[in-house]
């Protein structure tokens, strides 16, 4: 029997029982519906990592005071062993290095302005923060090094706390309140979104470093110097040179552990897409499951068929039709269910995806991925799914079936 005439055949027996066709479509269209979701979500997510990254910056290196320093996770006990010198030499010593921030975070604390409250992290730093950081004023303007030297009590704002505090007012020359010292806001910051660990970069309150040590914090030393490379080809070998000053300035003997934490873009990377891919491949696996469970729909309701079409399997083996064309029907029957469910299941994936980005701020990619794994899954599934039912059509006796 021609290839052409096998595919005629198996499409006339799946349009003769259209209910019993859909509900083996039925678990293939969810499975690959859900699969394409999950799949546009991660090249999502991915997308999502590395414009979060680009804000830590590719040509940036960070110094964590403390060892063993994660990302965005804030320590409840205080570590001293970063002090303004230590980023001072780097900046005079490192040839790499083309500029460097030093800098004391603190966690949430709280702010008013004349009739609102809120919380936000300071940040005590220097003017070349800006610059590091990439994160100029787009109202007023920045504090200055005479602002560092004179100690001002002056603040630039990131915008989440400008709405906070200002709603649609123009924030710049007003007071705000930290901790019951008064602060001239000079500036309001370039928007620059969640991090990559999840927190709001537009939620922070940049201050002088002085005035946060002397006039806010009571403090001595910082807990981060970040540095931006001349040569970022050139940023393994820089990380090792601030490694090897630092252990020297603080007289860190062979042996003895680091008591810094020094952090590079692919740690960034790294840390941000662990939690996902976690995440994704066990969403995979649900998927996957989906995908099995259809596949034995498919194959369950292929045998039925098997038993229910005896005749007209006998009258084809009658009339000439080998047991390799009968295998061949059944077998094409179950892969073009799976087929076809799978890129209906794409198309409601993608769909699907559309909505929940729609209505949620989970970040959806399109791309050719999600069709290439449809077919490829679906048609696995259906070969799977329809072997066993295939043979048992072609073994059966012509004369035995058309009795039957």
């Amino acid at each position: 029997m021609k290839t052409e005439l096998t595919i005629k055949e198996s499409f006339k027996g799946l349009g003769r029982n259209k209910t019993r066709t859909f509900l083996m479509m039925l678990g293939i269209i969810i499975g690959i519906a859900t699969l394409t979701i999950i799949v546009s979500a991660i090249l999502g997510a991915k997308s999502k990592v590395m414009e979060k990254v680009a804000i830590f910056g590719f040509d940036e290196i960070a110094v964590f005071a403390g060892t063993g320093r994660v990302i965005g996770v804030p320590q409840d006990v205080p570590t001293v062993t970063l002090k303004i010198e230590d980023g001072k030499s780097i900046l005079a010593e490192v040839n790499n290095v083309k500029a460097a921030a030093f800098s004391f975070t603190t966690h949430a604390m709280p702010v008013k302005s004349a009739n609102k409250n809120t919380e936000s992290p300071i940040v005590a730093t220097t003017p070349s923060w800006v610059e590091v950081w990439d994160t100029p004023a787009v109202a007023g303007e920045f504090f200055t090094d005479e602002d560092l030297t004179s100690l001002a009590r002056v603040a630039v704002i990131g915008q989440t706390v400008a709405k906070e505090l200002f709603g649609s007012e123009d924030p710049v020359g007003k007071q705000v309140h930290i901790r019951e010292v008064p602060f001239v806001v000079k500036g309001v910051l370039q928007a620059k979104g969640t991090s990559p660990w999840g927190l709001d970069m537009d939620s922070r309150i940049i201050i002088p470093l002085t005035t946060g040590q002397k006039r806010l914090l009571n403090k001595d030393y910082i807990n981060q110097i970040k540095v931006k490379l001349r040569d970022p080809a050139k940023m393994a070998k820089t990380v090792e040179e601030i490694r090897h000053l630092l252990r020297e300035r603080h007289n860190l003997q062979a042996g003895v552990e680091d008591d810094f934490t020094i952090n590079t873009p692919k740690l960034v990377t790294e840390m941000a897409t662990q939690v996902s891919t976690a995440l994704s491949l066990f969403l995979i696996v649900i998927s996957g499951i989906s995908l099995i469970v259809g596949g034995i729909v498919v194959g369950n309701i292929m045998l039925i068929s098997v038993g229910e079409r005896k005749q007209e399997i006998g009258l084809r083996r009658a009339l000439g039709a080998r047991k390799k064309d009968i295998l061949s029907q059944f077998l094409f029957e179950s892969v073009a269910v799976t087929v076809f469910g799978g890129l209906v299941g794409v198309i409601l994936g993608l769909g699907g995806g559309k909505l929940i980005s729609l209505f949620t701020k989970l970040s959806m990619a399109i791309s050719w991925e999600p069709f290439v794994l449809a077919f490829v899954f679906s048609g696995l599934v259906g070969v799977l799914a329809g072997i066993s039912p295939a043979r048992r059509a072609a073994s059966l006796d012509p004369v035995e079936a058309l009795r039957s």
